[in-house]
């Protein structure tokens, strides 16, 4: 991913299209080029000196300057947004896939994009497929059933967007640009960043709890799984916990310790409300529960809502979640929902409403990589009131149940994936969320996996990123996007 040197420096962006565009027009230019550390500014005529951009159709006239990067506005593609369908074919302009735009074909010009990137790109910021089969369909979204592979799209294609838009710029802006891995952008002067988390799904309430636990486990392996292997070392894992007096399953203090001795710190997603089977098995208004569930607090470390499997069925019972957290740990500015189950307008209305600053929710729970094809923060747009969200979502790349459950990898397979997966995000200097749940990190449900989570924090350090909490994923991202118009309302 290109990062520019001058930091100083910004794009003037001029739109030409219908007016009500225009709010979704700017959104992606500050989404996208905020991911590159380039400012942006807007006018209705080329500026006199510098960088600039032209966004309309080609029956408007050339821009005759040097400066400029001309992308084409296909009116077209953005009539596609004003009904209820989806896309059915994608196609390939200039080495991207692109699912709206008619007209574009290869263009010699590296300063000029003859298709409509900005309505591609709004696409999938905007999760269009799933929010419009969320009405009829489940409030857990797969990836199996995905726009990517449906019609083949590589899953990371708004990167690529970004990618084909900061080459162009760089062309123009006499080379000063330099690559991610030089310019550290991120807390602590990470040039990537991963947000850690543990979404707290279990805890032994009652006396019975770990045994019934380690059954469940070791059934699951030898049944589901059919790994007689794993069945074995979960059981082994399980009665050396107890011998040894460690938590098999809870083991909330223990990963706090661990992570406050190698200097980071996580965020724990803590579960309120029962409204499902999947529900989790714990309730915070139970005295033992919550002062088990303080050592989160007390250390410092970030506490954030699990909201239940049902929770945005109605906006008010999102919001009366976060005042039970609220009233019983502490009030949380971050969140992740249960299962990644969730309605993705009244998820992020209710967030906005209930003071939730950040929400690691986006993300494909059989498939690691992006949802919504982009690896860096971003604010989810509001289709309703055509202005973005109030929250920065940072993505759900990985996590243990992905990996383990649904791939069925081994910890050394799952090694490599992450490997692989980090390398690239290195590469583009993005920042992501992953998500290892403590009943792992005993050995006595997956393991081997417990492992794969440490190497992971390794790994993001000796790529020269940064493991940190969400909360401050959220502050320095806030921090960025008051440079950019489409944001300036936001925190």
């Amino acid at each position: 991913m290109t990062r520019f040197a001058d930091a100083d420096s910004s794009v003037a962006i001029v739109i030409r299209c219908a007016e009500h565009l225009v709010p979704r027009v700017r959104y992606v230019f500050d989404t996208l080029l905020m991911a590159c550390g380039i400012r942006t500014s807007y006018g209705d005529s080329p500026p006199t000196s510098g960088v600039w951009i032209c966004y309309a159709s080609s029956q408007e006239p050339e821009a005759g300057t040097d400066r400029c990067i001309r992308i084409e506005h296909e009116p077209a593609a953005w009539v596609f947004f004003e009904g209820d369908t989806d896309v059915e074919t994608a196609r390939e302009v200039e080495g991207l896939a692109i699912v709206l735009s008619r007209t574009g074909s290869l263009c010699p010009d590296p300063c000029r994009i003859a298709f409509d990137l900005v309505a591609n790109a709004f696409y999938f910021l905007t999760s269009w497929s799933e929010r419009r089969a969320s009405r009829d369909e489940s409030s857990r979204q797969l990836h199996a059933a995905s726009v990517y592979a449906r019609l083949g799209v590589p899953q990371d294609i708004v990167d690529r967007y970004v990618e084909r838009l900061s080459a162009a710029i760089g062309k123009v802006w006499n080379g000063q640009f330099q690559s991610a891995q030089a310019a550290a952008r991120w807390p602590g002067g990470g040039t990537f960043a991963v947000a850690l988390s543990h979404d707290v799904d279990f805890l032994p309430v009652h006396p019975l709890d770990n045994a019934t636990q380690a059954a469940k486990s070791v059934l699951r392996h030898l049944v589901r799984q059919r790994n007689p292997g794993d069945a074995i070392q979960a059981g082994f894992g399980f009665a050396k916990a107890i011998l040894t007096g460690r938590d098999p399953y809870g083991c909330v203090p223990e990963i706090i310790a661990q992570e406050c001795a190698r200097g980071v710190r996580s965020s724990f997603q803590v579960a309120v409300a029962r409204r499902h089977p999947a529900d989790v098995n714990y309730d915070v208004r139970d005295d033992r529960t919550a002062d088990y569930l303080r050592a989160i607090t007390r250390a410092g470390f970030d506490l954030c809502l699990h909201g239940s499997y049902r929770s945005t069925e109605r906006r008010e019972w999102y919001m009366e979640e976060v005042e039970v957290l609220a009233e019983r740990l502490g009030r949380p500015l971050g969140s992740r929902q249960h299962f990644l189950s969730f309605n993705y307008d009244t998820l992020f209305a209710a967030q906005e409403e209930a003071g939730i600053q950040y929400d690691m929710s986006i993300g494909f729970p059989d498939h690691p990589g992006p949802r919504a094809g982009f690896s860096f923060p971003y604010f989810p747009f509001d289709l309703e009131r055509n202005r973005p969200f109030d929250v920065v979502e940072t993505s759900l790349f990985y996590m243990d149940v992905t990996l383990q459950s649904y791939l069925r990898l081994t910890p050394g397979a799952a090694l490599r994936v992450l490997d692989a997966g980090l390398d690239d995000l290195a590469c583009k200097g993005g920042a992501v969320s992953v998500v290892w749940h403590p009943i792992v990190f005993a050995g006595a449900r997956d393991p081997g996996y417990e492992d794969v989570y440490w190497h992971l924090v390794e790994h993001v350090r000796e790529l020269g990123g940064v493991a940190t909490d969400g909360r401050t994923i959220n502050e320095h991202w806030r921090r960025l996007a008051r440079d950019y118009a489409s944001f300036a309302r936001q925190r």
